[in-house]
């Protein structure tokens, strides 16, 4: 288990910060939490998975990021296009 530092010095475990995203992502109803994978390490975020919308892959970045003891977010998340059934970046 590797334990981080946030900007006011407090150490954070990396699966309480994975813990913390999830439930965040499970209270917000713009975010398909079921679809969305959520990998910490050293405080860096990776989110991975398919969403319907720009709106669901921005909305899960940022609550990623406001999450204590994250140092940064990638996301990897692809928007599902309905209309032409491709995946988008």
């Amino acid at each position: 288990m590797t334990t981080n530092r946030t900007n006011q010095g407090i150490l954070r475990p990396d699966d309480d910060i994975a813990r913390e995203i999830r439930h965040a992502f499970k209270l917000d109803n713009d975010v398909p939490d079921e679809r969305i994978r959520v990998q910490v390490e050293s405080g860096a975020v990776t989110l991975n998975g398919t969403v319907d919308s720009m709106v669901q892959k921005e909305t899960a970045e940022a609550l990623a990021r406001r999450s204590h003891g994250v140092l940064g977010v990638i996301n990897k998340i692809n928007v599902e296009s309905a209309i032409a059934g491709t995946a988008q970046s």
